[in-house]
């Protein structure tokens, strides 16, 4: 495998999350909890502006273990398929780490 493929796995898995909770309408942002919204609004915009402008890799997972730790308390309160999408980051982010 590559080893540019780790850090592509957490930019896909991030991408996922920004592709689900930030639609142009903002209603899945907006039917939130509002503690999940508060928690991972700002870091999640931040992610997606890092994909579209294709930062350094090391920016990037910076910005994700931000987003991570943002939403580390209200995982539990987040709907199911965010909730696993964040573990689907959080596991990628890990395997970044780990390399």
């Amino acid at each position: 495998m590559p080893s540019h493929s780790a850090p592509q796995v957490v930019r896909e898995a991030a991408r996922r999350i920004v592709d689900l909770v930030l639609t142009e309408d903002d209603v899945h942002l907006d039917s939130l909890p509002d503690e999940v919204e508060t928690s991972i609004a700002v870091p999640l915009t931040e992610v997606a502006r890092m994909l579209e402008e294709r930062t350094s890799d090391k920016e990037f997972r910076g910005g994700v273990r931000l987003l991570l730790e943002a939403g580390a308390e209200v995982v539990p309160r987040m709907p199911g398929e965010l909730r696993h999408l964040f573990e689907e980051l959080r596991f990628a982010v890990r395997g970044v780490a780990a390399r």
